[in-house]
């Protein structure tokens, strides 16, 4: 009985993971990220948020090199 469970327990486990992973993780980056840079935009103003937005990306080359 114990490995019934654990055979069930993987063939519903690495599936998900598998679509989580290369799939569902993917296409979450790609509608929240863009979703939260508006969100900044629209809570600061179209030129605030340039501003900020630019700021953060200066601040971060600095770090990097």
């Amino acid at each position: 009985m114990q490995k019934v469970k654990l055979i069930i327990g993987y063939v519903l486990f690495v599936p998900f993971i598998i679509f989580y992973s290369y799939m569902l993780g993917p296409l979450l980056k790609a509608i929240l990220l863009p979703s939260g840079i508006l969100m900044v935009w629209i809570i600061l103003g179209a030129k605030a948020g340039y501003v900020a937005f630019k700021q953060a990306f200066i601040k971060q080359g600095k770090r990097s090199r």
